[in-house]
């Protein structure tokens, strides 16, 4: 069963017409240069960034001083300005793809398409078809995380429901439409939540498990800022619940953390790239107006709500108000739900996230939501009728919307039309054009 939920939610999303490489276009970029150069500077693809406009990329000089692009000279090397966590982590897969592509060329060059990035998938030019690369690793990450959460769930629930369950986490929730769409840095940190989870639930009966949690979770916090919520929280939870292993942990994240210090140092002569040093305005008392706004916006706003989107989930808030889920783990688990949904809010300046679909800061905190939905499939046949009716049809239009984020571009264009959402950002509260039924 593992094999095929793997297998299944691999091909189903790596097969989906929409990748979403926004943000994360230079990942691919990145991670070939690491592989080829032994360096994590795209000076090498000087056309490439002009093309785009040097978005997301930042010149940094032999002092450490950074710059942002575009600049006809830079005095230093290119680098990508967000998170170098994910592209590292994920470089084995993207080379393994880029090199099947390659493979593939000697069939696929006599394939002709009008669409730009798969004619070059055709022809072998990763350059160009990054977009699909990153969609098939990212479509992989989704299908493990898949799988990991299917073993926590049969630890409470028997295999067909097990299966819906990580079902409903693959098609119905961010994890498809953003996570499988594209690396974002939300995909790598959503499977790295999965395992944390995985290892500590474990450790209740194998103990030495909660030891090794530590390098997935410093490994979290170089590929998302926000992870430093998950650093806090379970690094407290092991302290209180597993003190006997915390060296282990603290050991395993510490050699994490000298690596990743390492690198920022040899790059911006300190210990954080300027992306970790973001200011959450909306935690100033000045501007709590406008983090109320974020705060009500990332949970019931019509195109980027929590709750419109993934509607099952209010049954996973229940759970979460009253308990159903009791493992140790829990509540613990709930404490990160809502210091991250207070966090994600307080960026006044854009916490709808940009141009995405739907709940995107959320995205990686969907398999905690999904593993507090365990309680209903348990006690399935104890749920009153009304409320098993309610459950399925909520489950039904969880998985509908966010399949149209993998499946419809009208979605997408949205963003910018009729105009841009990072200009315009009241239109996330036009309850008359709702991102998920654009046509």
């Amino acid at each position: 069963m593992p094999l095929l939920l793997l297998l299944g939610v691999y091909f189903f999303s790596g097969l989906s017409p929409i990748a979403t490489s926004f943000d994360s276009r230079w990942n691919v970029f990145v991670a070939e240069s690491l592989w080829n150069q032994h360096n994590t500077n795209l000076d090498e693809y000087a056309d490439a960034m002009g093309r785009d406009a040097y978005y997301a990329l930042e010149c940094v000089d032999a002092n450490g001083n950074v710059a942002a692009g575009p600049r006809e000279h830079c005095d230093g090397h290119w680098y990508l300005s967000y998170p170098v966590g994910g592209p590292v982590l994920t470089m084995p897969l993207i080379v393994v793809a880029i090199e099947g592509m390659k493979l593939l060329q000697p069939i696929t060059s006599h394939l002709h398409s009008s669409q730009p990035v798969i004619a070059g998938f055709f022809r072998g030019d990763w350059i160009i078809a990054h977009a699909i690369i990153e969609e098939e690793v990212a479509s992989f990450l989704l299908a493990v995380s898949t799988v990991i959460l299917y073993f926590i769930a049969r630890r409470f629930l028997p295999v067909k429901r097990a299966v819906l369950l990580s079902l409903l986490f693959a098609l119905g929730t961010s994890a498809y439409s953003t996570g499988g769409r594209a690396l974002w840095q939300h995909t790598p940190s959503m499977l790295l939540i999965t395992i944390i989870i995985f290892l500590l639930l474990g450790a209740e009966e194998h103990p030495a498990w909660a030891a090794w949690a530590g390098l997935p979770v410093a490994l979290a916090y170089t590929v998302r800022p926000t992870d430093s919520l998950l650093v806090v929280i379970i690094s407290t939870y092991v302290a209180v619940r597993h003190r006997r292993y915390l060296p282990g942990y603290l050991l395993a994240a510490i050699l994490v953390a000298a690596v990743w210090l390492g690198y920022n140092f040899s790059i911006y002569h300190a210990p954080f790239s300027p992306y970790y040093q973001t200011h959450l305005d909306g935690l100033y008392p000045q501007y709590w107006p406008k983090l109320a706004v974020g705060l009500a916006g990332n949970l019931i706003s019509p195109s980027r709500g929590l709750f419109l989107f993934t509607p099952v989930f209010l049954f996973a808030l229940w759970s979460m108000i009253r308990g159903k889920w009791a493992t140790p783990l829990s509540r613990w688990l709930l404490a990160l739900v809502i210091l991250h949904w207070i966090i994600v809010s307080s960026y006044i300046a854009n916490w709808w996230a940009g141009h995405s679909y739907g709940p995107r800061f959320f995205t990686d905190l969907t398999p905690i939501f999904v593993l507090f939905l365990i309680p209903y499939f348990k006690d399935w046949e104890r749920l009153a009728r009304p409320t098993r009716i309610v459950f399925v049809a909520l489950a039904l239009v969880s998985v509908a919307i966010h399949l149209r984020g993998g499946w419809a571009p009208a979605v997408y264009r949205w963003n910018v039309d009729p105009a841009n959402i990072d200009e315009h950002p009241e239109r996330n509260w036009n309850w008359s054009d709702p991102q998920f039924l654009r046509h």
